[in-house]
């Protein structure tokens, strides 16, 4: 963790990361380097030691039955086991992303000697079969918000949040929001060709608004704006956006990727904001065509379904229905917690 752990929060334990600057980032302003300097694998592997120790401290404090990593690390993690000990290991497998020379190579080897592999996906639970893992270590389980926290918001709510934005109530309002891990650059090209191509069909009945974080915003990105298309980036506005919108707009363009999917999509979903996304492999899992969103091929595709849904009101709001269903059937935290509970039950015994 780059932050310091704020006091009364659970029993967390911060290990200061070892930045290591490579080649800028490209997604983060000059100000949040210090993030992207800690977000590379030779960061990462250099940190390894001490999150080694660390595992050592609490192994000898607290005597568990299991150690679970929630992310992998790379191939680094190899090193990591001789500070478990004899105890059973589990390792999340978030996002599947060959985007570099071996990447499966080091996949694999990442993986070696855990004796759990948790995919969040069905895709990429698939994927790891194919690259050889063994099926009966590898345990699909998707991660989940809470659905109690994350709901639809009322009529008023969306009224309000439009007023603030300026939005007329016949707008159709789509949000932008990002970067997310598997997101970058030519996916936000790909978003903001859908929405002027469906502008200069329909100038008046649509409202893009492109939310960044602050780590991400540049003053470059102003220059996107046209009427139509509004850039934000702070808390507030993104706030009024997500509570305005109708459509969260958010393709991924790397079709050998696979959908985590991103946790921006299962809070969407929570709050009844259906998706349009690109095809690729587990995104339908969240996103069912014409259920709780809307699969594209091509900005071309993409800008011909909007239309198609800003004239649609029933359409409209069987997609927010749907949103919150596959939330809830698929995604709730709930849901996810216990088959944590039941994997590390079985390690232990095991």
């Amino acid at each position: 963790m780059v932050e310091e752990i704020p006091p009364n929060v659970p029993p967390i334990h911060r290990v200061p990361p070892i930045p290591v600057y490579l080649t800028p980032d490209r997604r983060f302003n000059p100000e949040y380097q210090h993030l992207a300097a800690t977000n590379n694998y030779i960061s990462k592997t250099a940190t390894m030691p001490r999150i080694g120790r660390e595992i050592r401290r609490r192994r000898l404090a607290f005597r568990p039955d299991v150690i679970h990593f929630a992310d992998n690390y790379g191939p680094a993690m190899i090193g990591l086991h001789p500070f478990c000990g004899d105890l059973p290991r589990a390792v999340s497998a978030p996002t599947y992303q060959p985007n570099r020379p071996l990447y499966d190579f080091f996949l694999r080897a990442s993986f070696s000697g855990f004796d759990a592999i948790v995919p969040f996906s069905e895709a990429y639970r698939r994927r790891l079969l194919e690259l050889g893992l063994p099926a009966d270590r590898v345990r699909r389980i998707r991660w989940g918000v809470d659905v109690s926290r994350f709901t639809p918001p009322s009529e008023g709510q969306r009224a309000a949040a439009r007023a603030k934005l300026g939005a007329r109530d016949d707008e159709l309002v789509i949000l932008w929001t990002g970067f997310t891990q598997q997101t970058g650059e030519p996916d936000l090209e790909f978003a903001i060709r859908t929405a002027q191509l469906a502008l200069d069909a329909n100038p008046s009945g649509l409202s893009f608004f492109f939310s960044f974080k602050p780590e991400h915003f540049k003053e470059a990105y102003e220059n996107l704006q046209r009427p139509g298309i509004r850039v934000i980036h702070t808390p507030e506005t993104f706030e009024a956006a997500r509570t305005s919108a109708d459509l969260l707009l958010s393709p991924v363009v790397d079709r050998r990727s696979t959908a985590a999917p991103p946790l921006v999509w299962l809070e969407s979903l929570a709050a009844g904001l259906p998706i349009l996304t690109t095809r690729i492999p587990g995104a339908d899992e969240a996103v069912e065509d014409r259920r709780s969103g809307l699969l594209v091929e091509s900005p071309e595709d993409g800008a011909e379904r909007l239309m198609e849904l800003g004239g649609d009101a029933p359409l409209r709001r069987s997609l927010r229905d749907g949103a919150r269903q596959i939330a809830v059937e698929r995604y709730s935290v709930e849901k996810s917690l216990h088959e944590y509970e039941d994997l590390w039950s079985d390690l232990a015994r095991s």
